[in-house]
């Protein structure tokens, strides 16, 4: 069986973090495996066995004969390479990527899979109905969560299936978070709307005014970085906030803060809040739809506290910051993270799943 995992590149974050994992396992148990990589971004490494095709065409563009003439390219590229290459299956685990594929997606030529990373009630009107007309055409979905398939028409949850992400750094399965901590607290993830930073650094205000001489760092890049910086000054904490922009040690960095902090709106089954249980942090939550939830249990491996909500955000810092024991016994408990989750078992369902679209079997998870 050949499969390609196409991406627009393999940029720090969620999807690419997984299309590597995957791929790797994939390729490790027999399957003729490919990422074809739209531009020639790269952060993470990928499995040797993994062949890596990069199409070097920049995602930026200076005017609009630029952006469609690189859209045309993409659109030629892709469509030579996976021609040429008579794959079996085609993966989009970004289903923004498959426009790439559509206007030669023939049934019979070769099975289209993508998967549903985030929270589709967060999507607009029309972006949902894209997704929706996508996932019409595709041989099979994978969804993160059983909510986010139920948001979909019983045709599409029909062909899907739930699969979460697994604890995907395998620095996690090394690496243990020191019993000495620093006056610090620390986050992970892109400076978007999404994330909800700004809840986060009223949070840390609030906290600071009870307990200076904290850090909050934060590790990610995006355009709310410069409003980000802005509000930090505004609240008077900008010197006690460190934004680290992105790094393939960020989860070695974060080991030793008081809490992993997560201030989203909404998310999937998020990466890298698995990544810092699995290591042993206690870890602060939002209680976003869909992931964490399904992932912390409130008071026993982390907190958990209403989105937008400032008051108990913080109120969740001092109580970390002024309970070790308690704080010491979340992250002893999240642990357990790392066995459910694990690159193994979660690669082993997503290869299973593949290869029954592939032969037209339905898969048993």
């Amino acid at each position: 069986m050949k499969v390609c995992f196409l991406v627009s590149n393999l940029i720090s974050g969620g999807v690419e973090r997984t299309v590597v994992y995957v791929s790797g396992y994939f390729a490790q148990h027999g399957i003729d495996t490919t990422i074809l990589s739209i531009s020639d971004e790269i952060f993470y490494d990928t499995d040797p066995d993994v062949k890596l095709v990069k199409l070097g065409i920049p995602r930026s563009y200076q005017n609009p004969v630029q952006k469609y003439f690189r859209i045309f390219k993409r659109l030629t590229k892709v469509k030579k390479t996976i021609l040429r290459e008579k794959f079996d299956v085609v993966f989009c685990m970004a289903p923004e990527v498959s426009r790439y594929v559509l206007p030669f997606y023939k049934k019979g030529s070769f099975k289209l899979v993508s998967s549903e990373r985030n929270n589709p009630l967060y999507d607009n009107s029309r972006n949902r109905e894209i997704k929706k007309k996508l996932f019409e055409r595709c041989d099979g979905i994978i969804f993160q969560t059983k909510r986010a398939m139920e948001c979909f028409p019983p045709e599409i949850q029909k062909k899907g299936v739930v699969i979460p992400n697994a604890v995907g750094n395998e620095v996690a399965y090394t690496l243990s978070a020191p019993a000495e901590k620093k006056n610090k607290f620390s986050a992970v993830g892109r400076l978007t709307k999404q994330k909800d930073y700004p809840t986060m650094l009223r949070a840390f205000a609030r906290f600071n005014e009870k307990h200076p001489g904290y850090e909050l760092e934060i590790f990610g890049v995006g355009e709310d970085k410069e409003a980000l910086e802005g509000l930090a000054q505004e609240l008077g904490i900008r010197e006690q906030v460190v934004f680290r922009g992105v790094s393939q040690k960020a989860l070695a960095e974060i080991a030793d803060a008081k809490a992993f902090l997560l201030s989203s709106i909404y998310e999937g089954i998020p990466n890298v809040l698995l990544e810092a249980m699995a290591i042993g942090m206690p870890c602060i939550s939002t209680d976003c739809p869909f992931g964490p939830a399904e992932i912390i249990e409130n008071e026993r491996s982390g907190l958990l506290v209403p989105v937008g909500d400032e008051k108990q955000f913080a109120s969740a810092m001092c109580r970390m910051a002024e309970d070790p024991a308690f704080a010491a016994r979340c992250g002893e408990n999240a642990r357990a993270i790392k066995d459910l989750y694990s690159i193994e078992s979660i690669s082993a369902r997503y290869a299973d799943y593949v290869t029954s679209i592939a032969t037209d079997k339905k898969a048993v998870l």
